[in-house]
């Protein structure tokens, strides 16, 4: 594990804030899957599964799981989502002891790519991610992004908390989160920018313990892409723990973040467990 530095206190103990504490160097189980590239290219890529500890969370949690932009299909077999493979491969890790009971799955959006993997920026639906993520974790929370639909929302089971807007409480924490990116609102998952940072203030008010974008902020002092506004919005008044995709950072992938901490999860997975177990 390597620790987590940031400039800021850790909030006391009374708080459920969620800080992470330190996240492990290299992955401890990668996925390989195919993803649409440049030109019509297939590329095959990996998933990273990183381990991190993060003080907030109920001892009784088991772990979270938190992941964006699951954008593949599996390699052979079904041509399943790569959302529906890691779901399936953290429910073996599971019953094989390799990882405790999932508490909470939350995922920020961007599972979907062509069965084909012909081109990028597909925008199709999602259920069967959410589906197979419900099965294996207590909770499952999220955001959709730019590139995901929902074929039949209303069928999703009980267990699985759609957010745009609005908070909910699972497993002891509250959840926020604001779905898709600032952009023309005609197209999909899109918001204009009043829009989106007006929806953006209303969640960080009630200062939710983990809140979920899927457009994050950028971090200009090692030049993250990301959107300046949010980042903005985010320093003037937030100060849990941010998890979004849609750009992708290398590593560091957690920044500090005014009074709280930012971490990108594009194009891989953390599993948080409880500071101290």
């Amino acid at each position: 594990m390597v620790q987590v530095v940031t400039t800021q206190p850790y909030l006391p103990c009374d708080s459920t804030m969620i800080r992470l504490t330190d996240i492990e160097e290299r992955p401890f189980e990668t996925l390989s899957y195919r993803t649409s590239g440049p030109k019509g290219r297939i590329l095959r890529r990996t998933l990273p599964i990183f381990r991190a500890r993060g003080r907030g969370l109920p001892t009784d949690v088991g772990c979270a799981v938190l992941a964006s932009d699951l954008q593949g299909r599996e390699i052979g077999g079904q041509q399943r989502l790569l959302g529906e493979v890691l779901a399936q491969y953290l429910a073996y890790l599971q019953r094989v002891g390799d990882i405790p009971p999932i508490g909470i799955a939350a995922l920020c959006g961007d599972l979907y790519d062509y069965p084909d993997c012909h081109k990028r920026g597909g925008t199709g639906d999602v259920d069967a991610v959410w589906h197979a993520f419900a099965a294996v974790a207590r909770h499952v929370v999220g955001v959709l992004g730019n590139h995901d639909s929902l074929n039949q929302p209303s069928e999703l089971p009980d267990n699985v908390h759609l957010l745009d807007g609005d908070l909910v409480g699972v497993e002891g924490i509250r959840v926020g989160g604001v779905s898709g990116i600032v952009g023309d609102p005609r197209r999909n998952q899109r918001k204009a920018l009043p829009d989106y940072l007006q929806m953006l203030d209303g969640v960080t008010q009630k200062q939710p313990d983990l809140l979920l974008l899927h457009q994050g902020p950028d971090a200009p002092d090692t030049s993250r892409r990301g959107d300046p506004m949010v980042r903005l919005a985010l320093e003037a008044g937030y100060s849990g723990l941010t998890v979004f995709g849609h750009a992708y950072w290398a590593d560091p992938f957690v920044i500090a973040l005014g009074e709280g901490q930012a971490l990108n999860v594009d194009s891989r997975v953390v599993l948080v467990y409880p500071a101290g177990e």
